[in-house]
């Protein structure tokens, strides 16, 4: 197994993070938020093959339990 080097000089990423947030005493101000909207995205991949799972159940669950005439 490789040996990990870890530089202390340099935060890591998480420790940026908690040090610029509000409870820890870091400026805050709301005018600097971007005032556009975001919007969920649409159509990927994961979306998509939700929606061919829910058909395809759907239609071996309507194949399964239909009445005999």
């Amino acid at each position: 197994m490789k040996a990990q080097t870890i530089d202390l000089g340099k935060p890591t990423f998480w420790q940026l993070v908690f040090s610029q947030s509000k409870v820890n005493g870091a400026p805050y101000t709301e005018e600097w938020l971007s005032l556009g909207s975001w919007k969920w995205p649409e159509n990927t991949y994961l979306q998509r093959r939700l929606e061919h799972l829910r058909r395809y159940q759907s239609s071996d669950f309507d194949d399964s339990h239909q009445i005999a005439a």
